[in-house]
């Protein structure tokens, strides 16, 4: 999981040209099963996410994936104006975190491992390596409608994402 703020607004739209041609290219690493762009609904320290979903974790330190992708990967024009720029890579019991046109994502960012538990209904995802920046991360998917509100918990963010585009797969 990518996620990061992109506050250049007025070169926004050649972003998200760079980041489908990006995502086109991680889906050519062998272990690349899919990616999907999100974005929050409100205000957030990151609002735009973008979620892969992997083979397994090995995926990560291949050569395949070592000599094409990673950090150094992003043109320089639009890294330097990407902030608050975090990778985690997680696993958990989750089929799929796809969201499809009218669905949502509502995920909640346990910071310590003595934050708040995680709110009954959302899957637990262990934050097994890149920056591990965040303890643990619930995530809960809904294919239409509204998220219930969710109170402000102690040492947790709490963020809803609508998706960007719709998922995709390697062709």
């Amino acid at each position: 999981m990518v996620e990061m703020h992109y506050p250049a607004t007025e070169d926004r739209e050649q972003f998200d040209k760079f980041y489908n041609k990006h995502i086109s290219m991680l889906l050519t690493i062998e272990g690349f099963q899919s990616a999907q762009r999100y974005e929050t609904t409100h205000e957030a320290r990151a609002p735009f996410l973008a979620v892969y979903r992997l083979r397994d974790p090995g995926v990560m330190t291949s050569e395949n994936y070592t000599s094409k992708a990673g950090p150094t990967s992003v043109d320089p024009n639009f890294k330097s104006k990407m902030t608050n720029w975090d990778r985690n890579l997680v696993t958990g019991d989750i089929e799929t975190m796809d969201v499809p046109d009218d669905g949502w994502m509502v995920l909640i960012d346990r910071l310590t491992s003595d934050s708040a538990p995680l709110p009954a209904g959302f899957t637990p995802l262990e934050i097994i390596g890149l920056d591990t920046t965040i303890a643990e991360r619930g995530v809960l998917v809904g294919d239409s409608g509204e998220p219930a509100a969710l109170a402000a918990q102690d040492d947790c963010i709490v963020r809803t994402f609508r998706a960007i585009q719709a998922p995709r797969h390697p062709n």
